[in-house]
């Protein structure tokens, strides 16, 4: 069969760095709705901060893409509580996040910097190391600092009033903690930027995103589609990897989709393609309660009603990374059904290509043969049954259903084979979190990992 899905695959995508990690930022959004835009204030502010005190371009360029994402290691919603916390004295807590978020930065190849960065946003300057560090060699960088002094500036700014009429207070704030908690340098610098109205003016700002990219100077970036792969893979273990009963569904649905792919006879570029989207198709998750995502029995109604809506958060985030246009809409509409029955935009199958369709079968079967807190896998012929049973009702394509029955055991054995193979990836995670003594003591998260 020599076919061509309908959505044209990439070769090579020019794009930025800070398009990649502000369209994250937005998605990290979701998770965190009690401080808006805070991830991109904290960017501005850092980069600001930054600039004045004379740091290089790429040293700067490192510490606003660090600050768009430098909450990417929170795992409950309640944590946002706690970072959001103006009081001088709260413990470890606010560690733990950033050490969960450098393991995840670790994977993605794009920023080898940002890991180190992450890690130690929260870090006093002069502070010992030791607490955080897993390596002899450790330093805290002197971005980490500057992230550190910005995101307190922007915690303590309230959302209710202008910001130019807080600066006094800002000021005086921050300075108390000169030599001790923030670097002496930084300070200078900042203060010297709060003389300028403009400055307090930028920080509410709603639209960061020409604000930042015009204002500092950031790398190009060229993403084959092997380097677009990994970041999709990235992408889903930072809400994967949150829970153990999710570590590696996502992995799961790539492998799957890209065998049915190949099945049907598509070039190597396309099924690539079809795991990026498999890969993605969750990613909309990050806005739905950790209470939900981590419940280890089934949903009632009401929380059923509210996990219906990731596939539409899913379509949102991935508007934002333009990487991904291609294929979003393979990964979003993942629960429609080709008799508009399915959720939450209702297409019909005239809407639903074939990409669409293979993902949402994809979807089908690794969640029906993966185990579940509350069910085991499913057998074959029960699986079958319930894919026959939507087809005759008109919800699932019959080419791609009878793919999949075809070749079932063969479907079957490469998505064991790919979550074992993630689960080992997800194991030295989780290891590396629960071995941190800072770690241990977020009794929720560590919970979740077990």
């Amino acid at each position: 069969m020599n076919q061509k899905l309908d959505s044209d695959p990439f070769d090579i995508y020019v794009t930025t760095s800070f398009d990649i990690a502000y369209a994250l930022s937005r998605a990290l959004d979701l998770v965190n709705p009690m401080i808006n835009n805070h991830h991109q204030r904290v960017a501005f502010i850092a980069g600001s901060i930054a600039s004045e005190a004379g740091l290089p371009s790429k040293e700067i360029e490192n510490i606003v893409l660090a600050s768009l994402i430098h909450d990417i290691g929170v795992v409950m919603e309640n944590e946002f509580l706690e970072l959001a916390d103006t009081s001088d004295k709260k413990g470890d807590s606010e560690f733990c996040h950033a050490i969960v978020g450098s393991h995840l930065l670790t994977c993605l190849k794009l920023f080898p910097e940002l890991p180190a960065l992450v890690k130690y946003h929260h870090s006093p300057y002069g502070g010992e190391i030791n607490h955080l560090a897993e390596t002899c060699d450790e330093v805290i960088p002197d971005g980490a600092m500057v992230i550190h002094l910005a995101d307190r500036i922007d915690v303590l700014l309230s959302r209710t009033e202008p910001s130019l009429d807080q600066k006094n207070g800002i000021i005086e704030n921050v300075n108390r903690f000169g030599g001790t908690k923030f670097n002496p340098d930084h300070l200078a610098a900042f203060n010297r930027l709060s003389e300028r109205e403009s400055f307090w003016f930028d920080i509410e700002e709603q639209e960061k995103y020409k604000l930042l990219k015009h204002r500092f100077h950031f790398s190009h970036i060229n993403m084959d589609i092997d380097s677009i792969l990994e970041t999709a893979k990235l992408l889903s273990r930072i809400i994967d990897f949150r829970c153990v009963f999710t570590a590696n569904h996502s992995a799961g649905v790539a492998a799957v989709a890209k065998l049915i792919t190949e099945k049907l006879g598509f070039p190597e570029r396309d099924c690539k393609s079809m795991m990026i989207a498999g890969y993605l198709h969750d990613i909309g998750k990050l806005a739905i309660p950790s209470s939900i995502l981590y419940k280890q029995s089934a949903l009632n109604d009401d929380e059923i009603l509210i996990l219906r809506k990731h596939p539409y958060y899913t379509y949102s985030i991935l508007n934002t990374f333009q990487i991904f246009d291609k294929i979003k809409n393979w990964a979003a509409f993942h629960h429609e059904c080709l008799d508009g029955s399915g959720y939450p935009f209702h297409l019909t199958d005239d809407k639903l290509d074939l990409g669409c369709r293979i993902l949402g079968l994809a979807d089908i079967v690794t969640a029906l043969t993966e185990e579940r807190p509350y069910r085991s896998s499913m057998p074959k012929d029960k699986v079958a049954q319930i894919i026959q049973e939507m087809v005759q009702t008109g919800k699932l394509d019959k080419l791609v259903a009878s793919t999949v029955l075809d070749n079932f055991e063969d479907i079957n054995s490469v998505r064991q084979l790919s979550q074992a193979d993630e689960m080992k990836t997800f194991e030295l995670f989780k290891n590396a979190i629960m071995n941190n003594k800072i770690c241990k003591k977020n009794i929720r998260f560590i919970t979740a990992l077990q």
